[in-house]
């Protein structure tokens, strides 16, 4: 376990757990993208900073005039050379998720309050044995709405051996103070869906 949590964030379409197709989320939820940021931004003790680790594909996902993502630490893992990333100085690389999470914890540990991997497929099913929680977002559409196509997918069986799904109240002690109230479920845009919050069983 890390010495600073190390949360996995993600939004899935349940019950098969669809993360995308195609390389690009299947939908644009724009509460959804609002807790992500403020979530992923916001700490609870003012004085620390908050770590996003991702993979090339995801860093590369976001629009250019959006990255580095503001006010957190960003790293990108990738086994490509570090002049071929096109990364500036602000952006630190790594080339395994493992090194990437003990860099942090050995350079900014005390200024960390916590370290959340967010995407994609590949870095998600490295983060199984590493992360102490997972921040689920869990999306439906709704009857008259059509299943979007999905194409890459978390592993449920794996979520469900080592994590304890927790209840909303401990989700909303969990969280630093977002505008997003927290309220299941959620409708927008022809889905709906559920903030939840999973725990290592190691750590409860």
């Amino acid at each position: 376990m890390s010495k600073v949590p190390v949360v996995a964030v993600v939004a899935c379409m349940i019950p098969e757990m669809g993360i995308g197709f195609q390389g690009k989320l299947p939908w644009r939820l724009a509460t959804e993208m609002k807790y992500f940021k403020e979530v992923t931004s916001t700490t609870k003790d003012p004085t620390k900073v908050n770590a996003v680790v991702m993979g090339r594909k995801t860093w590369e996902s976001i629009p250019p005039r959006f990255r580095p993502l503001p006010n957190r630490i960003n790293m990108v893992v990738s086994r490509q050379p570090r002049a071929q990333l096109h990364l500036d100085d602000q952006v630190y690389s790594t080339s395994s998720l493992s090194q990437g999470i003990e860099h942090l914890n050995t350079n900014f540990g005390e200024r960390l309050e916590r370290i959340y991997i967010i995407g994609g497929a590949e870095i998600y099913s490295q983060s199984y044995e590493l992360v102490d929680h997972w921040l689920v977002t869990k999306i439906q559409p709704l009857p008259e709405s059509q299943v979007p196509e999905m194409d890459t997918h978390l592993d449920p069986q794996r979520l469900a051996l080592t994590f304890k799904e927790r209840s909303l109240d401990e989700l909303s002690q969990f969280l630093p103070q977002t505008s997003v109230p927290i309220v299941n479920p959620i409708e927008e845009k022809g889905f709906h869906y559920w903030f939840t919050l999973y725990t290592n069983q190691r750590a409860l």
